[in-house]
């Protein structure tokens, strides 16, 4: 089966090229018309909920809708209506419910038993999933205390390029004094005329959404557009309505049938967004050049949920129970298991010279840890057979390993329970350790280690400093902490942030790990 493509790899790349590290957020090139996914995928998915957010930015949305409340302790959450009833199991109104309480509710069922489970986010938690170049409209279901607080976290996450407020003159007018630089969307006394338009105009707003009708005067697109408005419209999901928003000038129209529209908005010469990512809650000290998510291939067959590895002739992941063999066009060849005495879960891979690196720990089977499998091995397995054919137990000097990565010089092997990457070399059959990288303890635990030349790679997650990490080499691996120069942020759109391996041939592109996908992500120096 062909490997399925959802982004253009070539406008990635182009897009890419025009990208820099040193660039400042405010100077990304925003999209310039497309779709806006309403309540985020929400037809698909439960609304306003981070599952609907991340389906919207796979599926290329151009600007996603959200809306915010207050809850009873004035903690900012996203959740359309003025109470609980319609979109979970719980009842009564938001702004009742402390936060902690509401964010027990199951907000995932009312859509489908596939999203149980699914919780009402907070806005801190969906600005932090975003790109940076997809619109933020932020839709206020509330007054000034509401848009001063909305206002506060877009500048704490500086995210001030990309967002506006939808919202009423009161609550604009406290936000611009909170912030001048907040973008505003104008829903004082919002219609769909030329009045409407003369009123954003007047209010100094950047944005205005156009409601109700089928149809837009193009008097009343050219009019905006000459001072400077953005150009929203709400609501549709009629490929022929669709077809005529735009031809008469509209830019973002507000849809909920995202997959379906994006199709009309191809149609149209309006391509999915690439998205854009850059790492933040970084020491200042810390590079952060950006990172493009420039393709995705659908896996037909298999899994990639633990680490990835590339020779010249395939690719293989890694899963808990065993390694997949695929083409280099990603088409499955071959799925073995492995079982080793002692370990029950395979980590992160890695390949060098005809062998695969693995690593083997106690992960939890059923949800539970099996105290018998409390060793710690490294196994070498043959890339043409998948056989083991040979193991070192580090059970005496490490506790919890994942990642491997062999060098052709050293061993290296992560340690999930002491923030370090431990370095071997083999002294015939043996490996003795000649030292460790640790880094700072906000970076958690390493999930997958590549070395380049003198700098070593990092993955890392469920930290407070999250991201693919680059290390330049100590020449003597210190006991104190080395810290990282450069961090990109992997996006994390089907699961967390695990294996990856640099696209063959180069050192600026990697394939990531996303389970039943493989992920293909730029990366700026």
């Amino acid at each position: 089966m062909k490997p399925t493509t959802i982004i253009s790899t070539l406008l990635a790349i182009l897009f890419f090229n025009n990208v820099t590290s040193a660039q400042p957020l405010d100077a990304l090139t925003m999209p310039h018309r497309g779709l806006c996914a309403h309540r985020g995928a929400s037809v698909s998915h439960p609304e306003n909920t981070l599952t609907a957010f991340k389906e919207a930015i796979r599926l290329g949305a151009h600007m996603i809708e959200l809306d915010l409340a207050l809850t009873k302790d004035d903690q900012i959450v996203v959740l359309h209506d003025s109470t609980v009833d319609r979109t979970t199991d719980g009842s009564g109104a938001v702004k009742d419910w402390l936060l902690a309480d509401l964010r027990k509710l199951d907000a995932g069922s009312f859509k489908g038993n596939t999203f149980k489970g699914e919780r009402i986010p907070t806005f801190d938690e969906v600005l932090r999933l975003m790109p940076e170049n997809v619109w933020l409209n932020v839709h206020l279901k509330g007054g000034s205390k509401l848009a001063v607080a909305a206002t506060k976290e877009i500048v704490r996450q500086n995210r001030l390029h990309q967002s506006f407020l939808a919202c009423g003159t009161e609550a604009a007018v406290a936000a611009l004094e909170m912030e001048s630089h907040i973008k505003i969307c104008n829903m004082e006394r919002q219609a769909n005329n030329l009045q409407y338009v003369k009123e954003s105009i007047e209010a100094k707003a950047d944005f205005l959404q156009l409601f109700g009708g089928t149809t837009v005067d193009p008097a009343i697109t050219v009019l905006a557009k000459q001072n400077g408005l953005r150009i929203n419209f709400c609501c549709t999901n009629d490929k022929q309505i669709l077809e005529t928003l735009f031809a008469a000038g509209v830019q973002f129209p507000l849809v909920d049938d995202l997959e379906r529209m994006m199709k009309v908005a191809q149609s149209q010469d309006i391509t999915p967004l690439i998205p854009i990512y850059k790492a933040r809650s970084t020491s200042s000290q810390l590079l952060t050049p950006t990172s493009v998510l420039s393709e995705r291939v659908a896996l037909e067959k298999g899994m990639a949920t633990q680490g990835l590895a590339s020779s010249d002739e395939h690719f293989f992941t890694s899963n808990a129970g065993s390694i997949v063999r695929y083409s280099r066009q990603w088409k499955f060849i071959e799925e073995k298991k492995i079982r080793l005495p002692g370990v029950n879960h395979i980590g992160a891979i890695d390949y060098h010279h005809g062998f695969l690196w693995a690593g083997f720990l106690n992960g939890p089977e059923n949800g539970e840890f099996d105290a018998a499998n409390n060793k710690a091995l490294v196994a070498k397995i043959d890339a043409a057979t998948l056989e083991v054919v040979g193991t070192w137990d580090l059970t005496t000097e490490l506790n919890w390993i994942d990642p491997v990565c062999f060098d052709g010089t050293y061993l290296w092997v992560g340690d999930l329970s002491d923030l370090g990457i431990h370095r071997y070399m083999f002294k015939g059959e043996q490996l003795v350790h000649t030292g460790t990288l640790r880094y700072p303890a906000e970076m958690h635990f390493s999930q997958g280690i590549r070395i380049k030349d003198n700098r070593l790679f990092s993955i890392h997650t469920f930290g407070t400093m999250d991201g693919l990490f680059e290390f330049n080499i100590p020449k003597q691996l210190p006991t104190t902490p080395v810290s990282p120069v450069k961090v990109w942020r992997i996006p994390e759109l089907f699961s967390h942030a695990e294996g990856f391996t640099f696209v063959p041939g180069t050192d600026d592109q990697i394939w990531h790990a996303q389970y039943r996908y493989v992920e293909r992500i730029s990366l700026s120096k």
